[in-house]
């Protein structure tokens, strides 16, 4: 089914009404405002909810309000989350809030799809003439930190310097809504094997309708070596030490992914984790927002797909 991001309609309230009820058992600090009005309207009615929304739409900062469109994460028929998208920032929005709040639905969390809706909401962002958006978070909440960080080494931006707001912390991205392109992306990847096996996690291209398994580890920043870049990847993604071995060597990767071309240029390394996960099939991970839930040892030689494709040159 088709994930979108759409404007909020009637067509979707019989999930809508189911999902309030999550929301309403999973109370959090830090409801966007787009799920505290679906929360409202869901103990009274429905009647004003869409107006509202309009209002808000059409609001200006002259009188104190900045504008905002509401949109709805929908799978199939299905609700998803809401992500609310400002047309411009206030001070106070500049140290919390940013640009765009997103909620995902609590029976939806970690399945990635916080991770693809900010990415349509980039593109509707574009779409609205906005080149640059900040996307803040509390520093406390480091699944979401890790989400919008991989957003901005992927679209482009800065990380600006963590500010104090009212008795939170937040962190602070600056991120482009045109995905850029052009770049060659440094990465290290890291090759663990047990026998036959390679440790890998699952991935689809929504285009090419292929499902895929990809080699652990990811980008460089600036100032880390390889070594130190895989060893951060790794125990981010799954909170594991990894003992980098020999060095495999370095390789070129020219790829399309959901109808996106990229380009690579991979240093590759053995390396091994603790025996208690090697003892494991599958590893779950904890950047679960990304694209897979958990690693997993499979088969060299199974007939999967495994990218990037290095393994017969090692």
């Amino acid at each position: 089914m088709t994930l979108e991001l759409v404007r909020p309609s009637e067509k979707y309230l019989h999930s809508v009404l189911k999902a309030a009820k999550e929301f309403l058992d999973s109370p959090s600090d830090f409801d966007i405002s787009g799920v505290k009005k679906i929360k409202q309207a869901s103990q009274n009615n429905f009647e004003t909810y869409f107006e509202d929304l309009k209002k808000d739409e059409k609001a200006d900062l002259k009188n104190g309000r900045v504008a905002q469109t509401t949109f709805w994460l929908i799978e199939g028929d299905e609700y998803i989350g809401s992500f609310d998208l400002r047309h411009e920032l206030t001070e106070n929005l500049e140290k919390q809030g940013g640009h765009i709040a997103y909620e995902i639905r609590p029976g939806y969390r970690k399945k990635g799809y916080g991770y693809k809706g900010l990415k349509l909401c980039l593109q509707k962002a574009f779409e609205m003439g906005i080149e640059n958006v900040l996307i803040t978070c509390n520093a406390n909440n480091v699944a979401s930190y890790n989400l919008i960080h991989k957003t901005m080494l992927e679209y482009g931006g800065t990380e600006i310097p963590d500010i104090q707001f009212e008795k939170f912390v937040e962190k602070r991205h600056w991120i482009h809504t045109k995905r850029r392109y052009g770049k060659i992306r440094p990465l290290a990847i890291a090759v663990i094997k047990k026998g036959n096996k390679v440790l890998a996690y699952h991935g689809y291209d929504e285009i090419k309708k292929e499902h895929f398994y990809r080699l652990p580890g990811g980008g460089i920043e600036f100032g880390e070596t390889f070594a130190e870049a895989l060893k951060r990847e790794i125990k981010e993604e799954i909170g594991a030490d990894v003992k980098i071995g020999k060095k495999l060597g370095v390789f070129e990767n020219i790829f399309t992914f959901n109808g996106q071309k990229g380009h690579e240029i991979i240093i590759a390394y053995e390396a091994k984790l603790k025996e208690e996960y090697m003892k494991k099939e599958k590893i779950p991970m904890i950047e679960k927002e990304m694209e897979g839930e958990f690693y997993e040892f499979i088969e060299i030689n199974a007939g999967y797909k495994i990218y990037p494709e290095i393994l017969e040159e090692i």
